[in-house]
């Protein structure tokens, strides 16, 4: 293993403490971990918030032995690396994503934190992105990604409702700017979310509480339908909706586990499956977390889509292309993340991403 040496064993990490209902977070101490084979070890310097670990504290949905460390966006300064490693050396600036069935590196002491991630799931941050900026990326990015990549093909109008959050305007940024779609259509209710829109690329906004989402939809294609929709909304209301958008014969790609299941504690019934069969259209679950359950094992294939997801982030960044919107930025201390976290939890007017300063002063 190649390593700097000037590295503490133990510092105090930010996560949480118990198998279930472990929100807020907490602080505690924590080994410095070490890399394995394929892995970077990873002094954190910027991450931000997602959804995803405030759940993960509440369920433990992957059934990890406490305490976990949280904080799965991660920038900063590779420090060692596994002995399989052959892309990257300590001393480089990376961007990347920690496994979510692992730990994260938010930290409680200001001066960083630490966490390791595997080879494909990093890439070399260039000098003109930040950290900060390039912290905001790597979750939200690849959901983005993964659900619009292989799916969108130049010309197509695509439909994004409320394309407002941290997934959603990099989607639209996705569609619009990198994949070559004709039109991105996407909706909001607020003044903020649809300025975000417009300036993520959509070339119609819907205020969605004033009107009728899905006779827009229709409208604006001459009555055909969205030929792509991507609904990262997490919401059984809206999945029924932008499913009526979609045209017959497209493609409905849903954000996470889908329609009856916007929660992990129940199922109910939905009726997009019939609404979308109806219709011949696909539909298609895009799901980041489907690779870190359930034992899953990443082929090389899998691996090099992954690595080409992480490149492609620092790539249309400095294209101008794909940037995230950063609403506000916070210290990495338990009270400041338990509080953007909370705002997350109560969807409470978040728009884009709230960057976490891991090594501030």
């Amino acid at each position: 293993m190649l390593q700097n040496d000037n590295k503490p064993t133990r510092y105090k990490a930010i996560g949480y403490v118990s198998h279930g209902g472990g929100f807020p977070l907490v602080e505690f101490e924590r080994e410095v971990p070490t890399p394995k084979d394929d892995e970077l070890l990873i002094k954190v310097i910027g991450s931000s918030l997602n959804p995803l670990e405030f759940k993960l504290a509440d369920l433990n949905f992957f059934g990890n032995q406490p305490p976990v460390a949280l904080g799965f966006d991660v920038s900063g300064v590779v420090i060692a690396v596994g002995s399989k490693v052959d892309a990257f050396e300590p001393g480089d600036a990376v961007v990347a994503m920690a496994d979510c069935n692992g730990h994260g590196g938010w930290a409680a002491t200001g001066g960083g934190g630490y966490a390791v991630v595997r080879q494909f799931l990093a890439a070399k941050k260039p000098e003109t992105v930040s950290f900060s900026e390039a912290g905001a990326l790597p979750v939200c990015f690849l959901a983005a990604f993964l659900g619009l990549y292989d799916h969108v093909k130049p010309g197509d109008v695509v439909y994004i409702p409320g394309g407002g959050g941290g997934v959603g305007h990099l989607a639209i940024q996705i569609a619009a700017r990198a994949l070559g779609a004709s039109l991105v259509i996407s909706s909001g209710s607020t003044e903020e979310s649809k300025a975000l829109l417009a300036a993520s690329g959509a070339g119609a906004v819907i205020d969605y509480k004033t009107e009728d989402a899905t006779a827009r939809v229709r409208t604006l294609t001459a009555g055909r339908g969205a030929d792509v929709v991507f609904d990262p909304t997490y919401n059984e209301d809206s999945y029924v909706n932008s499913a009526h958008a979609v045209r017959d014969g497209g493609t409905w790609i849903v954000l996470g586990v889908g329609p009856g299941r916007t929660t992990r504690t129940k199922v109910t019934y939905s009726p997009v499956d019939e609404i979308l069969s109806g219709k011949g259209a696909a539909h298609i679950n895009a799901n980041v977390l489907t690779y870190f359950s359930n034992g899953y094992t990443f082929d090389e294939a899998t691996k090099a889509y992954f690595r080409m997801a992480m490149e492609a982030s620092m790539r249309w960044h400095i294209e101008g292309k794909v940037r995230p919107k950063i609403s506000k930025e916070i210290r990495s201390s338990v009270e400041e993340i338990n509080a953007g976290l909370s705002e997350l939890k109560r969807a409470s007017g978040v728009y884009g991403k709230i960057a976490v300063n891991v090594a501030h002063p």
